[in-house]
């Protein structure tokens, strides 16, 4: 099926990413800000360079976080939020494998009466036994729900066969029996670590003026230890591997999931932006080769896609979408046609500067919101590049060609190196995976909902 082409612009929109201004500021600390004085709002952004890899033990992070926004030593959780409803604020928490972050939005006419609320909540956090106790609740559902999704069985399998050692196996929400042998004091320990791992990172961002900045960090700063330690070591992931088939079970699944994985580069690597651009092209829009090839041609899928997950000791290029159980065999023939056929194309200027501008949209609609835009900086600051990283990234995306890419895609589309996962019944995918190489069969999170996950 031809597909009617679209006309495309000879010059590239005009994509300006707003600037941040790193700061002075005290020791363990970096500041940045981003005034904009056209907002009636204030946002702020605290970050922490640890997350749930980072803790001994999966779900504590996230459960630490969470157990925040749960009052303090002076009020309830319900007074701390119905103080922040009545000055129409809010106060959010967030886990990642590598960061931790807390976001605040107000309105410029009551920051000064929400930064004590996000003061008094940082440096006098309760974490009472109670109120982790039923925060744990909360988790146990969250994580419940989550094991019941195809997509993340088939991710869990997929990282258990390449990185069964490595703690980004596990999701932020953890495992049932560490998650629920979780304590007070447990989530006090860790608290106390994320609180003097430096360096931390505030991000200021809207209506700002510097004697507001200078009374946030008068009050702020102190509230965290002088003691400063380093973040405790993630190990290195891997970046090779065997090729690899797994299933994980999943019998009364309407359709079958596949994720599938090969060895990218990581966010500081040179590869990184040309890797990028590529994953994109292969799966990250509408009219990528993946989703033209298997929904539009084909007819077997709602969609697939394709995606770039890159940390700080390596990275992944993950592949996923959803099919009936019967054709999912040949939904993966297809698949790694479409890879074999990237490695070695030299593909046409035309659906590159297509991709480029896939990707300016993308850039421009998070740049929608003050929240977006210090959102969008987030993981790469916490991972230790400047405030300009972004812009020298993109202004290197841009002015990539076909001749810059093909050996990225030599890379990045090894099949030797490729590992793939499928949730749904066993007994109908073991044959149909079979033909992909052996096959291995990993325990599902949840096989027992009541006993934990494994």
């Amino acid at each position: 099926m031809e597909l009617q082409k679209a006309p495309i612009r000879e010059d590239f929109p005009e994509i300006v990413i707003p600037p941040l201004r790193e700061v002075s500021g005290a020791a363990g600390w970096r500041l940045y800000t981003m005034p904009d004085p056209t907002v009636p709002l204030v946002v702020v952004r605290l970050l922490f360079p640890v997350g749930s890899a980072h803790a001994p033990q999966p779900g504590l992070a996230r459960l630490t976080m969470r157990g925040i926004l749960r009052g303090s030593r002076h009020r309830s959780a319900e007074q701390f939020h119905r103080q922040l409803e009545r000055y129409g604020a809010i106060v959010d928490v967030g886990v990642t494998k590598e960061i931790s972050w807390l976001s605040c939005t107000c309105l410029s006419s009551v920051v000064e009466e929400v930064r004590e609320l996000v003061v008094e909540m940082v440096a006098e956090a309760e974490l009472s036994e109670e109120e982790i106790r039923r925060e744990q609740q909360r988790q146990r559902a969250a994580l419940l729900e989550w094991c019941q999704e195809p997509e993340s069985l088939a991710s869990y399998a997929l990282l258990s066969a390449i990185a069964p050692q490595h703690p980004y196996r596990y999701p932020e929400l953890g495992t049932l029996p560490t998650l629920l042998s979780l304590t007070a004091q447990d989530c006090h320990r860790w608290y106390g670590i994320l609180q003097r791992t430096a360096p931390r990172l505030l991000l200021f961002g809207g209506a700002l003026s510097e004697a507001m900045i200078d009374r946030w960090l008068h009050r702020l700063c102190p509230a965290f230890p002088t003691e400063i330690v380093q973040a405790p070591t993630i190990p290195p992931f891997p970046q090779e591997w065997e090729r690899k088939v797994v299933l994980i079970a999943k019998p009364n699944a309407v359709q079958s999931t596949v994720v599938m994985a090969l060895p990218a580069p990581s966010l500081g690597d040179q590869d990184y932006a040309a890797a990028y651009l590529v994953t994109t092209l292969l799966g990250g829009y509408f009219l990528s080769r993946l989703n033209r090839r298997l929904r539009e041609h084909e007819g077997l899928t709602y969609g697939v896609g394709a995606s770039l997950v890159a940390t700080r000791t390596g990275g992944l290029l993950l592949i996923s979408g959803s099919f009936d159980t019967a054709r999912v065999g040949h939904a993966c023939a297809l698949i790694i046609q479409e890879i074999e056929r990237l490695r070695d194309e030299l593909l046409p200027l035309e659906e590159v500067q297509r991709v480029v501008r896939v990707i300016s949209g993308g850039l421009l609609r998070q740049m929608v919101t003050l929240k977006g835009v210090l959102g969008f900086y987030a993981p790469y600051l916490a991972a230790g590049f400047s405030a300009d990283f972004p812009s020298v990234l993109f202004a290197r995306l841009r002015s990539l060609g076909p001749e810059a890419l093909l050996p990225v895609q030599h890379r990045l589309c090894r099949l030797e190196h490729l590992a793939i996962a499928a949730s749904g019944p066993v007994e109908a995918l073991l044959p149909q995976m079979a033909s992909l190489g052996p096959v291995e069969q990993i325990e599902p999170p949840c096989a027992d909902q009541e006993e934990g996950v494994v």
